[in-house]
């Protein structure tokens, strides 16, 4: 049989626009690696840290918020359960981010499957409903180097009556704690500064970006599945996210909500040393190419307020994304899409706690 990809992609979007109608855009709110998350800000505290995001999301009247948990992190510091407490008493779940955070390109299915399984009891005292906390979400984004890696643990979490949570909307929002932890310790008010417009601009980028890929793969929008992470720098930022979300129409809804929209029932089924998100994935599986976007600070921020750094600038953009600004502009008109050039991107996952 001769595999026709256009055909192919004409016919998956056909399916999915009979399949659901297009709606407003949604959006699920998860945070991966509870109860804690990269570097700890002077005079705070792992449990403050999640008390104050509960806060927030309260506030927000955010609907059932998912939390990820690491097992493994409560046992080596027993404190740090009051954090989790009190995620659950405010109404929110917890579920299953395997007890050792492992990276199934670096370990075996059997290792990795038992790791699933030693993360269970922790989760079993805090929820007393267990099908509520039989949600699973890949550490790293990572669901095997090898289709038998991934059918393998495809098999467990099946058999073990496990819902996989998806991501959709990723930014890599850990990336700002160590540097905000660093500026804060120094004082360094213009680092802060730029961190929180990094973190905005990065945050908008990827909405953007992700709004784009669903609409090429479905031809609508979809409801979406972000996530973010309990750390230090969230406690600030996170308000700003409600709002920028708000302003770019997202409603917040939860997991059940957001995974009963018919575009998860298709798994990319594409093998990668490196993890990724549903929809980057799902653009390889069909061949399409990544839209145009910014790349994430990460060299900025490793070296913001580290020695004598100083804050990066703002206003200036720097010479390769002045040509991606352009580009972008020309793909915008229409009847000129067919004359940008091509424009390779990796994905922008890297192997930091996720």
């Amino acid at each position: 049989m001769t595999f026709h990809p256009r055909r192919t992609r004409l016919t998956f979007c056909a399916f999915l626009l009979w399949a659901a109608p297009l709606s407003a855009q949604e959006v699920a709110l998860t945070f991966d690696d509870l109860p804690r998350t990269g570097a700890l800000p002077h005079n705070t505290t792992r449990v403050q840290i999640v008390k104050t995001i509960v806060k927030i999301l309260e506030d927000a009247q955010a609907p059932r918020v998912y939390g990820f948990v690491n097992a493994g992190k409560v046992a080596s510091a027993p404190g740090e359960l009051e954090a989790l407490k009190a995620w659950t008493a405010a109404g929110f779940n917890l579920a299953n981010h395997g007890y050792s955070h492992f990276n199934l390109a670096e370990t075996s299915v059997r290792r990795y499957t038992r790791d699933i399984t030693a993360g269970e009891p922790l989760l079993r005292s805090l929820i007393a409903n267990e099908s509520s906390w039989h949600w699973f979400r890949y550490p790293y984004l990572e669901e095997g180097e090898t289709l038998s890696e991934k059918h393998a643990v495809s098999a467990f979490l099946k058999e073990n009556h496990y819902r996989v949570a998806e991501v959709t909307l990723d930014f890599e929002d850990f990336l700002w704690n160590a540097p905000y932890a660093r500026c804060l310790a120094k004082s360094d008010t213009a680092g802060i500064d730029w961190l929180k417009s990094a973190y905005l601009i990065a945050a908008e980028d990827h909405m953007e970006l992700s709004q784009k890929m669903a609409r090429a793969l479905f031809g609508r929008d979809i409801k979406h599945i972000m996530l973010l992470h309990v750390g230090g720098f969230e406690t600030v930022m996170l308000p700003e996210l409600l709002r920028l979300l708000k302003q770019k129409n997202f409603k917040l809804i939860t997991l059940e909500e957001a995974a009963g929209d018919p575009a998860y029932q298709f798994d990319p089924e594409w093998p990668t040393s490196h993890g990724g998100d549903f929809l980057t994935l799902m653009m390889h599986r069909r061949r399409l190419e990544i839209p145009l976007h910014r790349r994430l600070p990460k060299k900025q921020l490793s070296s913001i307020c580290v020695g004598s750094g100083t804050a990066p600038a703002t206003k200036r953009l720097t010479r390769p994304e002045r040509a991606t600004a352009r580009v972008n502009k020309r793909l915008t008109r229409p009847r000129k899409r067919k004359h940008a050039r091509k424009h390779a991107v990796s994905s922008p996952h890297s192997k930091s706690p996720r």
